[in-house]
């Protein structure tokens, strides 16, 4: 400690800090985001400063911060045992404790800074000296006022955005061998934009299959929770590529983007089959749910090659705050809280355009690709909505299915049979249509040789067009 008697030292030190964490951050780790890196240094650059230029205080406090610290671990770890616990063939990755701790850490940090600078621009635009810091004045009102409305507008909205996009992430327990008797093959790819993904390649069981089907999941703990749907597309004449999006399961990232990246590792999907298992993937079709489902609409408005795409209860775009505030804010705060709420989580995913608007935009893009839209087994009444709505806004050719609005949540069955029945329609007409001269990749080739010929020919309708509303 004798290096940081020198203030000269201590300063110079500190902006040696000021620089090397950031540069780990964008280097080391990759991180592109003003938000990530805020998070990422907040810690080391704080520990950095008390050691440099308040060691007192780190001596004098040594035992209430690490009382502090050991609470916030067993919190963290109470949360990832209940939580695994409550969801089967799911295990806890304790790699992913310090991981969590670090990030609450830094969150606590940020909060405390920024109180405390809204606390001391507060004191000095109101020229409150120390003697008249306490009490009841005019003066410590109006910033306690200013203190109290920076909470509500820019703390709670900061503290959705945040929750919202990062996640912890859980590992799977077992394999579709020992879950389901699935034979499988264990696959690691590369994501569009390079992100790691972990998946698995699931052969068809009935005979050799030149069709494959990608499964996108969505903001789920782990993959192996939709091996159900793939025992049915492998019992049907299918291979199945089932992954972890960045930021779930055995894959890369801790972060939600609203499909802005999750598109990538869909892409980085299909680039995987055409590369390794092209006799497999001739066709390639696209099953996503809820988040999944929306970013297998933006892969496929971006991405010509799949031959049909299924959307399950597409959703991940709306933004909203929690009930115990939603229902007693007056409707112009709830609208401000949220307008700020989006502001972050678009700083922080570097992308503004990722609301409703695009969803739509791209499920437009889609057509001729035959998509079919569905609101799953399971049904809401702001669930049917948003699908309908979002079929409205797809081109031909194109499919509606919805679940009967019964009460009970669970259906039977029977209704789950006409579920994949007509998803398995959807892709055996895909099949058929994906000929020379009536697919979009095809027909923009027959363009180019000769436009005369090329224009009219991709089928713009579905024949005998289905409208499954039950």
């Amino acid at each position: 400690m004798l290096f940081f008697k020198n203030k000269l030292h201590r300063y110079v030190f500190f902006a040696f800090c000021l620089i090397v964490w950031p540069a780990a951050g964008i280097y080391c780790t990759g991180l592109n985001s003003i938000i990530d890196l805020i998070h990422f240094t907040s810690v080391p650059l704080v520990i950095s400063y008390f050691l440099i230029f308040q060691q007192e205080i780190i001596r004098k406090k040594i035992v209430s911060y690490c009382v502090f610290f050991a609470i916030v671990i067993l919190l963290v770890a109470g949360y990832l045992i209940v939580f695994s616990q409550s969801i089967p063939y799911m295990r806890i990755n304790w790699v992913e404790l310090p991981i969590a701790v670090y990030f609450l850490l830094s969150v606590y940090i940020i909060l405390w800074l920024l109180d405390e600078f809204i606390n001391l621009i507060s004191t000095l635009a109101l020229r409150i000296t120390t003697r008249k810091t306490d009490g009841i004045t005019a003066k410590n009102t109006i910033k306690n006022g200013l203190r109290l409305a920076f909470l509500v507008f820019v703390v709670i909205p900061y503290l959705v955005a945040v929750f919202t996009t990062y996640w912890v992430k859980f590992a799977g327990a077992g394999n579709p061998k020992k879950l389901l008797d699935m034979e499988y093959r264990h696959i690691c790819f590369n994501a569009e934009d390079g992100a790691k993904l972990d998946g698995w390649f699931i052969p068809s069981t009935t005979s050799m299959s030149d069709s494959a089907v990608i499964i996108a999941p969505g903001r789920s703990p782990t993959k192996n929770l939709f091996l159900p749907y793939a025992k049915v597309f492998s019992h049907n004449g299918y291979n199945v590529l089932l992954f972890d999006h960045r930021g779930n399961g055995n894959s890369s990232g801790h972060k939600y983007s609203f499909t802005v990246n999750e598109a990538n590792d869909i892409i980085g999907a299909v680039d995987y089959l055409e590369n390794k298992y092209a006799e497999s993937s001739r066709y390639i079709f696209g099953f996503g749910f809820n988040e999944g489902a929306s970013a297998l609409i933006a892969a496929a408005a971006r991405d010509d090659r799949f031959t049909g795409v299924v959307t399950d209860s597409a959703s991940g775009y709306d933004i909203s705050l929690p009930e115990l505030l939603s229902n007693y804010l007056p409707a112009w705060m709830k609208n401000a809280l949220l307008k700020v709420t989006r502001t972050f989580i678009t700083i922080d995913i570097g992308q503004p355009d990722w609301g409703s608007e695009k969803l739509h935009k791209d499920i437009s893009k889609i057509s001729p690709c035959p998509v079919l839209v569905s609101n799953s087994l399971k049904t809401s009444q702001s669930n049917r909505l948003r699908t309908i709505e979002l079929y409205t806004m797809a081109k031909e050719p194109k499919m509606l299915w919805l679940t009967p609005p019964l009460k009970n949540e669970e259906q039977d069955t029977g209704l789950e049979k006409e579920y994949f029945q007509n998803i398995l329609a959807l892709f055996d007409f895909g099949k058929t249509k994906q000929q020379p001269g009536y697919w979009r990749t095809s027909h923009r080739a027959i363009e180019q040789k000769c436009p005369a010929l090329g224009a009219g020919k991709s089928p713009r309708h579905w024949p005998d067009e289905r409208l499954l509303y039950n």
